[in-house]
């Protein structure tokens, strides 16, 4: 049993290594847009484009964390029932990345400019 702990400790590594190497690039691409003297649209409105990321992100950590508890289960305990709980967590991630890619995530929409309506001078009736 100890290559599972060692399978599950890298696995775990892995993802942290992943994620600092996804946020320092993303670091990095502001900090050239900012040198540009571009603003990042996350800048700008954070909420957009952080909830699909977000999204996305959940559904992977939660996949990734069924699809190990399901491994470690099934060679630590064998089949059966208790594989479930394994099962739910994998197919709620799935559920999440699905939830990604169909949804399309946030555009933002600009608002037309309001147009300027004539103004006519009241008429009076006499």
């Amino acid at each position: 049993m100890d290559w599972l702990m060692i399978m599950m400790t890298a696995m775990v590594l892995v993802m942290l290594i992943l994620s600092f190497a996804m946020r320092y690039f993303i670091h990095l691409e502001r900090m050239a847009l900012i040198k540009q003297g571009i603003i990042p649209p996350a800048l700008v409105n954070p909420i957009l484009r952080r909830g699909s990321f977000g999204l996305l992100l959940a559904g992977l950590i939660t996949t990734l964390s069924g699809i190990g508890l399901s491994a470690g289960l099934y060679y630590g305990l064998g089949i059966g029932f208790w594989l479930i709980g394994g099962f739910v967590p994998t197919g709620v991630g799935i559920a999440l990345i699905l939830g990604y890619m169909l949804g399309g995530g946030q555009v933002a929409k600009e608002e037309p400019a309001p147009e300027e309506k004539e103004v006519t001078p009241p008429v009076h009736a006499k």
